[in-house]
């Protein structure tokens, strides 16, 4: 339990992972699950080590995912257990879009107030349940609701919109001449344009869902967060847009999945109201914002390694090795908690029950010991057993239409540029949950 040189909490340090690299692979080699205590956050053993995590991973029951999904400062964690997380005005409002969308008044009523000693006691969140925060056998069942979107034939049904939005976007790539940003002029308005498609939202909403994705999942940087309440503050205008949403698919469902979600049911029951704007949310936050991560990242490092740009191919393979290596780079998703329901011991370090381990995804997609060449971009590297979509039951459900919307889009940009540099200076976001570029300033010669 010596304490670690450098914090690797630090949101700044994140905003260049370039110089997390030497850090983690010293952790790796030395203190590959290390003790760490550090203010703002709760102490946690970090797990860095590629076989670490995967055994984790595969541990469901013994290591889980409530009631700590990710790294929060000790005083937000504590605000949003409480029932007015955010202050009174927000409570209220949040309060008001529950009692409007419930679908069983009485029967929500009471499960609310039986879960919510509970939920003080778990310390879990008592405005939002997600899939992500959910454990088995819940997990699963929320899981099947939408898994047929989001794989195999859903994802096929989807590739001619995908294509028709990749083509929209080059071209407007294209009428921007020689000088764009593609973090902020493509890479964020691309699978943003994709989830609200799929969620058959107006066009016209896109800036609003794009500001309050970014308030809420990179709450730790000062130029996107909404305020200094780590994105508490912004669940309640998310769901108030979803209230007149899902009412309305209610009356008048449709072929799309917000219809699918707003009129679910689990065990024959609907889903409450908490369940399913939090569902709703999800899907509409990290439904854009890793894979708009992925497209910048992928950008900035065939940019930077013009000869692997050289050797991508035409054709379906050569695209899937492509999208896979750009993942693993990124690391769009950088952690996850879970907690330890029983003592355990993880390659011969006693972890008590209650105590959390945060899987640094970042680090286990440079190991030397699963990838050669670790600190290379590949593209067509193979294998390649990323963890950039997690493992085992809690696998990203968008896994493989990130995959498509990523190959689909290269595929089609590639061939189209005679040359491309970076034109300015490049700046990622400040955080160690989620995150990407903010700007990437580039140079593109077209054929």
């Amino acid at each position: 339990m010596r304490p670690l040189e450098t914090d690797i909490t630090s949101p700044q340090l994140y905003e260049d992972p370039r110089l997390l690299a030497p850090v983690f692979a010293d952790l790796r080699e030395r203190h590959p699950i290390a003790w760490v205590d550090r203010e703002p956050y709760r102490p946690f053993w970090a797990i860095t080590r590629h076989t670490d995590i995967v055994a984790i991973e595969r541990q469901h029951r013994l290591f889980i995912n409530e009631p700590r999904l990710c790294l929060i400062p000790k005083e937000i964690e504590a605000q949003s257990a409480s029932a007015m997380a955010g202050g009174v005005r927000e409570t209220c409002k949040v309060l008001m879009s529950l009692a409007r969308l419930s679908q069983r008044p009485l029967g929500d009523l009471l499960d609310w107030l039986q879960a919510r000693e509970e939920n003080r006691r778990r310390g879990r969140r008592e405005r939002v349940r997600t899939l992500i925060d959910m454990d088995e056998p819940e997990h699963r069942a929320f899981r099947e609701l939408t898994q047929s979107w989001f794989m195999g034939a859903g994802v096929r049904r989807l590739e001619g919109q995908v294509t028709a939005m990749v083509e929209r976007s080059i071209a407007r790539m294209r009428e921007c001449g020689s000088e764009i940003d593609f973090a902020k002029d493509v890479a964020v308005w691309f699978p943003l344009s994709v989830i609200m498609s799929i969620l058959d939202l107006p066009e016209s909403d896109a800036p609003f869902i794009l500001r309050t994705t970014q308030q809420l999942l990179s709450a730790s940087d000062p130029e996107l967060r909404k305020s200094e309440a780590y994105g508490v503050d912004v669940v309640g205008e998310l769901f108030a847009y979803y209230e007149d949403i899902v009412r309305h698919r209610r009356r008048n469902p449709g072929d799309d999945l917000t219809s699918l979600i707003a009129n679910a049911r689990i065990d024959g029951r609907p889903l409450g109201p908490v369940e399913t704007l939090s569902y709703l949310l999800i899907v509409t936050t990290a439904g854009h914002e890793t894979t708009s991560a992925a497209l910048a990242g992928g950008m900035q490092a065939l940019t930077e390694n013009p000869d692997e740009r050289r050797r991508v191919e035409p054709g379906v393979e050569s695209t899937k090795l492509l999208a896979d290596e750009i993942v693993r780079w990124v690391t769009p998703v950088r952690h996850f908690c879970r907690t330890a329901t029983e003592d355990t011991e993880l390659s011969g370090v006693k972890i008590a029950a209650g105590e959390s381990v945060t899987l640094f995804f970042n680090s286990a997609n440079r190991d030397s010991q699963v990838f050669d060449q670790a600190e290379r971009f590949i593209v067509d590297r193979r294998p390649n057993p990323h963890l950039s979509f997690g493992h085992g039951v809690h696998h990203c459900l968008g896994r493989v239409l990130a995959l498509t919307e990523i190959r689909a889009f290269f595929s089609t940009l590639l061939p189209m540029l005679s040359d491309a540099s970076i034109a300015g200076p490049v700046k990622g976001i400040e955080s160690n949950f989620t995150g990407g570029l903010k700007s990437l300033p580039m140079h593109l010669v077209w054929r």
